[in-house]
């Protein structure tokens, strides 16, 4: 299986909220599997916080990791500690070089058969709420494109757990979801002929005035569509927003 099938049937395995079988824990099993498999790590560990702000290990590919990961939360030392403190990425390819930085975990880690680790912040709407471990046991680091890809990955598994519901959906449950799809675009279309006739604006010109009008007042363009329809937001108010040039005189 080439590289491309290997990334997409990852994304899909780690948004997959309506399987019988799925549930949180399943997804942050699925997220440090695939970690390993898609880079050179040969050891993964999720870590989250906790409603009292502490870190908690949730998955790991093995238990050389989760031993690791135990370790950095009673010593308070090591890249997902570091990275969870920070905000920051941490990469530290030679561990050796890291021995006065982490005693305890880079003797571990290298009994353990590791040369390098690695931790990427995780986030939710730019909220962080973990760090991802990535233990490296053959030679050479990881790639910026191995590093963003995890990121990546690690940000949409986080975001379809936090969608999860106990209950799995039923079939109508499913239909019901897609019928508010296709209201909402007949919404927005709607309401951007109504500002293109208004603002003497082409449809692809209502669409960004639209886009950036939603994005300064932090709201969602099927809101903001919403509102316009239902006259609890004026036209003028939103084509203001419109790029320089892009309103024509409506009466020219």
């Amino acid at each position: 299986m080439n590289r491309l099938r290997l990334v997409t049937d990852a994304f899909v395995g780690v948004t997959e909220t309506f399987g019988a079988s799925v549930d949180p824990l399943v997804l942050a099993e699925r997220l440090v599997g695939h970690c390993v498999r898609l880079t050179g790590a040969g050891a993964a560990g999720l870590m989250m916080i906790t409603a009292r702000g502490r870190l908690r290990t949730v998955a790991v590919s093995d238990e050389r990791a989760e031993v690791l990961e135990m370790l950095q939360l009673q010593t308070g030392e090591g890249p997902c500690v570091d990275c969870w403190r920070t905000g920051a990425a941490v990469e530290a390819p030679d561990l050796p070089a890291q021995a006065d930085r982490w005693p305890q975990f880079v003797i571990l880690a290298r009994e353990a058969g590791f040369r390098g680790a690695y931790a990427v912040p995780v986030q939710v709407h730019e909220q962080q709420v973990g760090a991802l471990n990535l233990l490296v046991d053959a030679p050479g680091t990881l790639s910026a494109d191995d590093i963003a890809l995890v990121t990546a990955l690690a940000g949409v598994a986080v975001t379809a757990m936090m969608q999860w519901r106990s209950d799995p959906a039923r079939p109508s449950d499913i239909l019901t979801r897609i019928q508010s799809v296709i209201s909402a675009k007949a919404s927005l279309e709607t309401a951007l002929g109504m500002l293109a006739a208004g603002g003497g604006l082409t449809i692809a010109e209502a669409a960004r005035t639209l886009r950036d009008y939603s994005r300064r007042g932090g709201i969602r363009p099927a809101a903001a569509a919403q509102s316009l329809l239902s006259r609890d937001l004026g036209l003028d108010e939103v084509l203001a927003a419109a790029p320089d040039g892009s309103r024509a005189d409506p009466a020219s």
